[in-house]
């Protein structure tokens, strides 16, 4: 999928690659200085990724789709690919959706939510070098 002959998801990715580690360094800022202002900085940098997420998913599934039928050969790397960074981009979707129901009277994550948003980082992260070997390696949603 494409706007002016670029890739929209390559576009997209962005955001949720940079939100969400933002969201997890605020979040642990915020667990040790008790800060209400991280605990919002959290919000925001989590209700964007998830938001700008969706998109990434949704263009990247058409991407997916011109994939199976031009290189059938990396559609399994792309469906992990897609797998992993979709999952992670639910599992925040669940977030901030509690979050939201709390606002404005946010609080700072506890520890077992700083766990889960460190493993969903550390997961997003894997899936991106899946993703940036599609793009590099296998010259996925990029001009030949």
């Amino acid at each position: 999928m494409k706007i002016f002959g670029h890739p929209v998801h390559l576009m997209l990715i962005h955001f949720p690659a940079a939100l969400f580690p933002m969201d997890f360094v605020c979040s642990v800022v915020g667990y040790f200085t008790n800060g209400f202002s991280f605990a919002q900085a959290s919000f925001y940098a989590m209700i964007g990724g998830a938001a700008l997420g969706c998109g990434a998913i949704i263009t990247g599934t058409f991407d997916l789709l011109n994939v199976i039928n031009e290189k059938p050969s990396v559609v399994k790397k792309a469906l992990l690919h897609g797998s992993i960074n979709g999952t992670v981009v639910i599992v925040y979707i669940v977030l901030a959706y509690i979050a939201f129901k709390r606002y404005p009277l946010l609080e700072p994550d506890g520890i077992a939510k700083l766990i889960l948003k460190g493993g969903l980082v550390t997961f997003m992260l894997f899936g991106n070098y899946l993703g940036g070997s599609l793009i590099l390696k296998d010259k996925i949603g990029i001009e030949k």
